[in-house]
């Protein structure tokens, strides 16, 4: 996660917030994240496993933010990500994507699905 993180501190992505499941994994990787980022983590129930698009609408409104980063667990973020941007993925333990997502129609667009190995090169 170490070589994700800088990766994306050399992209400049800079989340308002990070929201975590609360689980030690989850919360550990959004940690490290934080600390390569320079964001704040919040732990989030909704984002403990079984987490959907109806928690998301819970995770976005409760934590009011222009650009949200969320940690959590699979297959749940795959289905979520598939579910409102019709794309066909697996996203990989540590991997990143970036959804473009418009709150009132709950519909998104998937700009980048990055696997994890992109942060050794």
């Amino acid at each position: 996660m170490r070589d994700v993180a800088k990766f994306l501190d050399r992209l400049k992505v800079r989340p308002d917030l990070i929201v975590t499941s609360p689980l030690p994994r989850a919360a550990q990787t959004a940690e490290i994240a934080a600390d390569y980022l320079k964001a704040k983590v919040r732990k989030d129930e909704s984002l403990a496993p079984g987490f959907g698009r109806s928690k998301l609408r819970i995770v976005v409104k409760r934590h009011r933010a222009n650009v949200l980063m969320l940690v959590g667990h699979e297959p749940d973020f795959t289905n979520v990500i598939s579910g409102l941007t019709g794309a066909s993925l697996k996203l990989a333990k540590a991997g990143v994507a970036l959804v473009d997502l418009d709150p009132e129609s709950e519909e998104g667009k998937l700009l980048w699905l990055l696997p994890p190995k992109i942060g050794k090169k």
